[in-house]
């Protein structure tokens, strides 16, 4: 896990503004954002940062900010970003429900087609990012919508994200669990508001069948890894990988394994001849080109581009004899 302090007072005032709207940007995409400051811009902050997902507390000055439709199909990933209202004001619009937000109250939102504005006030908040593929399904009803997390299964949430805000940054797989857990209770809290009821609890043999499922769904992820995973399905990576193990296998094997025969089946098909390597390698999740070269010869004996030569030799049509 990658830990990240962020404090504007470390640059000349006159750049502050433009420091943390880089820090801002990289973490939320391209969005058009300003200052309301009547001072000096200020904010500081911590991140953690564990792959596709991340943790951010922060406090700061007053900004708005606003993000097109055009800017946000621009972004390859899309995320989902929870957060939590400690202090302050925060006003939020998309996917055209509005939103007023105080303190002890929380909002999912994401950074697909929809646009979206914001207007926050000086004070502080605790932030979850994950990628869409995490997001529990029944959220997609509440989105922008304002989430008391001040008692019940909304201040679990809350705490939860407090957790996440706190741990030390050796705590990897805790992390990974924990931001499981606050998801699931998430979804919970959503079910709740809906008046919808939760699907019921899965075995072993189930659950791994699941995870193999959401895998392939999503092989194409570069972050695709077994904390995202793990995540996703709300247990640890521990037990995660308990659930390979009892197959004779890992996850991280069992993802290369998908990919390198998705690869070698795309490299095979004839209306697929005019794709280069690096496409396909890429569109199965492979960003390195010569890791994938590797791999691809380590399991099927030859690089990707001979094979690609010998799987697509027509065959000569048998002569039949009268």
């Amino acid at each position: 896990m990658i830990e990240t302090w962020f404090r504007t007072t470390d640059v000349p005032a006159a750049d502050r503004f433009d420091y943390w709207h880089t820090l801002a940007t990289g973490l939320c995409g391209p969005s058009r954002i300003d200052s309301l400051a009547v001072e000096p811009f200020h904010a500081e902050g911590r991140a953690l940062d564990l792959g596709a997902m991340g943790v951010v507390t922060d406090s700061k000055s007053a900004f708005s900010m606003a993000r097109s439709s055009a800017q946000a199909r621009r972004d390859s990933v899309e995320h989902c970003y929870l957060t939590l209202v400690e202090d302050g004001l925060v006003g939020c619009d998309q996917d055209g429900r509005q939103s007023t937000l105080t303190a002890g109250e929380m909002i999912i939102h994401h950074s697909m087609s929809a646009s979206v504005t914001s207007a926050v006030t000086t004070g502080r908040s605790v932030m979850l990012h994950f990628p869409r593929t995490l997001l529990p399904p029944v959220a997609l009803d509440l989105l922008a919508t304002k989430l008391s997390g001040r008692e019940g299964l909304g201040g679990l949430v809350a705490g939860g994200l407090r957790e996440l805000a706190v741990l030390p940054a050796d705590r990897d797989e805790e992390m990974a669990r924990l931001a499981g857990i606050t998801l699931d209770l998430l979804a919970a809290l959503c079910h709740r508001e809906l008046g919808t009821e939760r699907p019921a609890a899965t075995t072993p043999a189930a659950l791994l069948g699941q995870v193999r499922a959401f895998i392939r769904t999503h092989l194409g992820d570069p972050d695709l890894a077994p904390a995202t995973v793990a995540a996703a399905h709300h247990i640890s990576v521990r037990y995660l990988h308990r659930l390979f193990q009892q197959e004779g296998q890992t996850v991280a094997g069992w993802i290369r394994d998908q990919r390198l025969e998705n690869c070698r089946r795309d490299l095979a098909n004839p209306a697929l001849h005019d794709r280069p390597v690096h496409a396909v390698a890429r569109r199965w999740g492979f960003t390195d080109s010569a890791h994938f070269n590797r791999t691809f010869r380590a399991a099927f004996g030859l690089p990707p581009g001979e094979y690609r030569k010998l799987a697509q030799v027509p065959v000569p049509a048998q002569r039949v004899l009268s």
